[in-house]
């Protein structure tokens, strides 16, 4: 009876080992009957990934340098003072902050003032009849007929305001170099074996960037396509603004060629990829599969152990780098202080988080910063912005914020003022702060300032409404002869 129920048992674990051994056997044959396919569109994953990036790249750059551009145009069509200074002012600020080789603000007429001051004329570029109704949009340049160089060229509108009605009285130019395509390709994509290339749907290439182990003979897209019918296929899918991949011919060598929409004008980002380097990526990663899928059943635990222990430590070094990223993009390069949209948010909440608070905004400009570029130099102006900011930074509590607005123009707010009887107090600090302030290293120079102060939420409930005030008291320190401070609401 014993032997019995031994034999029972010892035939249901053969049975159960017996299933097991044949689940596992059917598991290795499917697995590796489907991976190769498996592999082969990974492989093709990471190309459209590739393109897709270096697409959001250059497109975020662009948009960026239009968006930058925009800010400038709000702050011309905000005022009404719209001559030769302002005009010099904002495209020098622009070339500035971009990537922009050159800015310029011209009339519809073509003629207009660039970033170092100096006057052009646009009527005889190739361009012009494109651009002199001031219409927003990119175009490609292979000569700027300026300074005969490659470029896109963003053009926005500014617009004269008069009543109710809207008219352009001219535009913003912000020439970006074309050439920059090739700095943010890495050369040791692919191994080399692969070119990139930006393109428009008639197939032209507007800049284009080769691998070392590549000597690209064709001059356009289609060139690299002979079948007809998968031309056409590709023409109808780039008019859709579609992405994918297709196979492709230069000379004698096989590429596969992945595209993918900038979506800028009809430009396509392109990517040609050896067809026997991707297969061999393939291959590869087959191989690396085949030996990760047996070995891991021997050390599944160990795998898992080292998993969590490098999610752990990439978490902590993520948390790290995203706090140094976020530091760095709040921060303004010259000062170390807060740049413009870091302090506006700052301050936004601390308005919504301390209602009820009291506080003391300071919107300051120091007194006639554009002389003292003019007579010392522009580097001498920056040791002042920069003087300032290390100085202001240690005037003031590490819990204030304090921020630098752009050009000459600081922002201080100061929190949790417990009563209306510190407001002038702390307003005479930093009026006589400026009694004090000098600048440079070899020639001191003692820079004074013209400070606006607005009281929150006394003069206003919300930053938007804070600045204004702050910033029209300004007006009025500057009026009664700068190197003072003025409140909102005082007019006497």
């Amino acid at each position: 009876m014993k032997d019995k129920q031994i034999r029972a048992t010892t035939v249901q674990w053969l049975v159960v080992t017996a299933m097991l051994v044949i689940i596992i056997i059917g598991m290795f044959v499917e697995f590796f009957s489907t991976n190769s396919e498996s592999a082969q569109m990974q492989i093709e994953k990471n190309f459209m990934a590739t393109t897709e990036s270096y697409a959001t790249k250059l497109r975020e750059r662009l948009i960026g340098i239009q968006k930058s551009g925009k800010t400038i145009v709000s702050v011309v069509e905000k005022y009404s003072k719209t001559g030769l200074e302002l005009a010099e002012e904002a495209t020098e600020a622009l070339y500035v902050n971009t990537d922009a080789y050159m800015v310029i603000m011209a009339d519809t007429n073509g003629k207009g003032v660039n970033q170092n001051r100096e006057w052009v004329s646009l009527v005889k570029t190739d361009y012009f009849e494109q651009i002199k109704d001031g219409k927003e949009q990119f175009l490609y340049l292979d000569n700027d007929g300026i300074t005969n160089k490659e470029a896109v060229l963003a053009v926005i509108p500014i617009y004269n305001t008069q009543g109710e009605e809207q008219t352009v009285g001219g535009m913003l130019l912000v020439y970006y170099p074309i050439s920059e395509f090739s700095n943010f390709i890495r050369g040791s994509e692919f191994d080399g074996n692969s070119f990139y290339f930006i393109t428009d749907m008639s197939g032209n290439i507007l800049e284009s960037y080769e691998g070392s182990n590549v000597v690209l003979n064709s001059t356009t897209l289609w060139e690299l396509i002979p079948d007809e019918n998968a031309k056409e296929r590709l023409k109808t899918r780039m008019e859709s603004e579609s992405n994918g991949i297709i196979n492709a011919v230069d000379g004698n060598v096989n590429y596969r060629l992945i595209y993918e929409p900038v979506k800028i004008n009809d430009w396509y980002m392109i990517i040609g990829v050896k067809t026997d380097y991707a297969q061999m990526l393939q291959n590869q990663s087959w191989d690396n599969t085949k030996s990760m899928f047996i070995n891991l059943v021997v050390i599944l635990c160990v795998f898992f152990a080292v998993i969590a222990i490098m999610v752990t430590i990439n978490k902590i070094r993520s948390n790290e780098k995203n706090r140094d990223l976020a530091d760095k993009a709040d921060t303004d390069l010259l000062t170390d202080l807060n740049n413009k949209l870091a302090t506006e948010r700052k301050i936004k909440e601390y308005i919504a988080t301390h209602p009820k608070e009291l506080g003391l905004l300071f919107v300051l400009d120091i007194d006639n910063f554009k002389k003292i570029n003019d007579t010392m130099g522009h580097a001498f102006g920056d040791e002042v912005l920069r003087t300032l900011g290390h100085q202001l930074r240690g005037e003031f509590r590490v819990s204030d914020i304090i921020g630098r607005a752009g050009g000459d123009e600081f922002m201080i707010f100061l929190k949790k003022i417990k009563d209306e009887t510190l407001v002038e107090q702390e307003a005479n600090r930093v009026a006589q702060f400026f009694s004090n302030f000098q600048a440079g290293e070899y020639v001191k120079y003692s820079a004074t300032a013209s400070i606006g102060a607005a009281v929150y939420p006394k003069d206003a409930k919300d930053f938007e409404g804070l600045y204004k005030a702050a910033d029209k008291a300004l007006y009025k320190a500057k009026e009664r002869g700068k190197n003072q401070l003025a409140f909102y609401g005082d007019e006497s």
